[in-house]
């Protein structure tokens, strides 16, 4: 199974679902974020691959809750890296370092419009999670954008033993 590759990959649907599944246990006595923000790709990559994962993954988690809407689009990946999957910890985060910034028709203040995620609690989706790098940058830039508390979701986490 390589879901960087099929975006129809009956697998991705069916972990998606049991991802829901773990969010609703984990969320019985507080709510489930009503923001869903999949970990966005660079255009280029975007372009290559045709799909985005991660926003496949939240569309298909989203179905679940009747309260919760997936923003696709509110931020940009602004550089192109090279796979993070061989590089090390430390470089993954280096390369994180203001990756994400909100696009600019959501950033724009007109008449004291706030972003949708302000002051609300926000779910990041990411396919797979090594180090938390990516996942961690973009809750940077939510939380410094005016996000009161976000949670990563994944369907996998994988081990990694490169600590330097």
């Amino acid at each position: 199974m390589n879901i960087k590759k099929n975006p129809f990959c009956p697998e991705v649907q069916e972990l998606s679902r049991l991802l829901a599944h773990t969010i609703e246990q984990a969320y019985q006595d507080t709510c489930i974020p009503s923001i869903i923000i999949p970990v966005p790709l660079h255009w280029r990559k975007l372009m290559s691959r045709g799909f985005n994962q991660s926003s496949s993954i939240a569309r298909t988690v989203a179905t679940q809750f009747s309260h919760t809407k997936v923003y696709e689009n509110l931020f940009i990946r602004r550089k192109h890296s090279s796979p993070q999957h061989l590089k090390t910890k430390k470089l993954r985060i280096l390369d994180m370092r203001d990756i994400f910034t909100m696009r600019i028709q959501h950033n724009k203040v007109r008449r004291g419009a706030q972003p949708a995620f302000r002051g609300k609690s926000v779910a990041i989706v990411d396919d797979v999670v090594t180090t938390g790098a990516t996942a961690n940058a973009l809750a940077r830039t939510l939380l410094n954008s005016g996000a009161k508390h976000v949670d990563i979701w994944s369907i996998a986490r994988t081990g990694w033993h490169n600590a330097s």
